[in-house]
């Protein structure tokens, strides 16, 4: 299984201003350190708890599931651009939208085959499936629930605070609380 994100976020989920304001910096000196400081705490927090928080797009390839029904990582999964099925030898088949409904009812969502469609009906032998689709709260920092925003700027300054130090000491316990509830448990 692989993922493969497609392009960085439009967006952070934090801007420089509010961050300098959380941290209580003025000028310009850090401005810098703090956007990557805020890259970094964003891309920790999405993989503490498995989820995208701006929308961006992902081509995730993976085994054929023995059933009809399959959820992709990261959610909350926003749209299907293309299913399809590879072979060893690179022979591709694509699924039509058609034939396969997108359920976002769920947490993570659900990419299910229509009933009397199987897989073997799109390409008779295939090793992969490929899924590019598109993940996310939303494409603006307020689409993503306040906790989330809270912990990166927890998050945040814990790093700024001990950016100097060669061992920084475990994150704060608040930044768990607030992700809590968030994160993507697979069974």
């Amino acid at each position: 299984m692989s993922l493969i994100d497609l392009a960085a976020p439009g967006v952070e989920p934090i801007d420089l201003a509010r961050a300098k304001t959380f941290l209580r910096v003025d000028g310009t000196d850090e401005d810098t350190l703090i956007d990557t400081l805020i890259k970094t705490a964003r891309h920790r927090v999405e993989n503490m708890i498995g989820r995208t928080l701006i929308r961006r797009s992902f081509v995730y390839r993976c085994a054929v599931p023995a059933g009809r029904c399959l959820t992709v990582p990261r959610p909350p999964l926003l749209g299907v651009t293309r299913l399809t099925l590879i072979a060893e030898n690179d022979q591709a088949g694509d699924i039509p939208n058609t034939d396969y409904t997108v359920t976002t009812r769920r947490d993570p969502a659900e990419i299910k085959l229509v009933s009397g469609r199987n897989w073997t009906d799109y390409l008779s032998e295939f090793t992969t499936l490929e899924v590019e689709y598109e993940a996310g709260y939303g494409d603006v920092p307020d689409d993503i629930p306040l906790p989330i925003r809270q912990a990166i700027l927890l998050l945040l300054a814990h790093s700024y605070e001990f950016r100097e130090m060669s061992e920084t000491p475990a994150i704060p316990t608040m930044v768990d609380a607030l992700l809590a509830s968030y994160r993507v448990v697979r069974l």
